[in-house]
This record gives C-alpha cells, structure tokens and sequence, in this order.
C-alpha cells in the first residue's frame, strides 16, 4: 500500500468499525426522511454517504494491502457513482447508473467467488436455479413494458440474481443481502417498467440500503475469518 493510502487508512483506523456502521444508520435514516418529505437535494449528500461509510467500515476492519477487500471497495466506489447517477433525471442518467451497479455486481460476484461461494452454491444448486427461474419470469412480466430499456435491463438483471445467488454462498448474512437487492431493484424495475407502486422510493432505498449493509458486513466476517494461507493470497 502506498504511503498516502497508508496515511489515509490511519486517519480512518481511529473511528472504530461500529461507528462506521452507527453513522450508516443514521444516513440511511437521514434518506428516508428526506425521500419522505420530498427534499431531493438532502440526497445529494445522504445517498452517496451510505456506500462511502460502508467503504470506511471495510477499510478498519481489514488489514491493508489485500486483494479482495480492494475489489469489494472498488464494487463500493462503483455503486457510489451509480448512485449518484441515480439521482439525475433522464434515460441516459439511469443507463449510466445501471451501468455503474452491473460493474459493482462483477465485482461482488468476483469476491464472493473467491471466498467460497461456488463451492458451497455446487452443493445448493437449487439456489441459482431459483434465481435463474426468477430472471427469467421477471422479464418476460416486464419486457413489453420497457420498450427501449429491455435489453439493458436484462442483462444487467442476470447480473444482479448472479450476485444475490453468490452471496447466498456466504451464508445467511450475505444471502439475505443478496436476496434484499434482488427485491430492491425488481422494485425499481417495475416502476421504470410503469406499474403504480405506492412508496416506491422508501422500498428501494430501505431495502437497498439494508442490502448493502448485509453483504458488506458478511463478507468482512468471512474475510477475518479466511485462513492465513488465504488472507496473504487475497
């Protein structure tokens, strides 16, 4: 690690990792609020601040200079940028930030991977099938409605129940943020597609928030818990 990363780390090494997670809360709570009242520009501050703290809890928790941890921050970064992407209105904002999170998914599919995901997922087959089968029901529900946008989100979907049925190769942690993304953007998916769905931004928010925050916390938990062998490996 270079020695301005190793500068920065130490600044951020004196807020302990439950502060990181206190202060996500207290974002994804200053968010909601905000998508409840209305007051849009709040969330120029309050959604970026949600991947950037869970990037600060994943920074204090590992040791520096491993592989795998760089790759789940860079997965963060990426689904900061979408985020922030998210947040302009228009068709070529909202491809830009699919984009950006279809990057974050190869990135968390890499890691899990790396981790023992698709040893365990050999075993639990049925898992991904059940994803695969969803994929599948979802966009043909969902395909005559998105006109132009059908394909993007396509591929970019098989992307994400990729990635929710990788986490479930973690354990229940993961798997459940996993499964919380997936929803999240079906969610999203069905109000770009035109359904009328009360709360909408609330749903995906709270549940894409809750899903961040499972899948980062699991994978730390497996990362302190890898054998030495593989903690110099990653």
């Amino acid at each position: 690690m270079s020695p301005p990363l190793l500068l920065i780390r130490s600044l951020l090494v004196r807020v302990p990792p439950r502060a990181w997670l206190w202060a996500f809360l207290a974002a994804i709570a200053g968010d909601l609020a905000a998508i409840a009242a209305g007051f849009d520009e709040a969330r120029w501050v309050t959604k970026p601040a949600l991947t950037l703290l869970l990037l600060g809890y994943l920074i204090v928790s590992v040791s520096p200079g491993r592989r795998l941890p760089r790759l789940l921050g860079a997965g963060l970064v990426l689904a900061c940028a979408a985020d922030i992407a998210l947040l302009v209105e228009g068709t070529p904002a909202f491809l830009t930030g699919m984009a950006l999170f279809g990057l974050m998914q190869i990135a968390y599919i890499a890691v899990f991977a790396k981790l023992g995901a698709l040893e365990t997922l050999r075993r639990r087959w049925v898992v991904p099938a059940c994803y695969l089968a969803f994929w599948l029901g979802a966009n043909v529900v969902l395909w005559p409605r998105l006109e132009g946008l059908a394909i993007p989100v396509a591929v970019y979907s098989l992307l994400l129940v990729s990635m929710g049925a990788a986490a479930s190769g973690l354990g229940l942690v993961s798997g459940l943020g996993g499964l919380l993304f997936v929803v999240s953007d079906l969610v999203l998916g069905m109000g770009v597609a035109g359904f009328d769905l009360p709360g909408e931004g609330f749903a995906v928010m709270s549940t894409y928030a809750a899903a961040q925050l499972l899948l980062v916390v699991g994978a730390v938990a497996r990362l302190q818990a890898a054998p030495v062998a593989t903690r110099v490996e990653a």
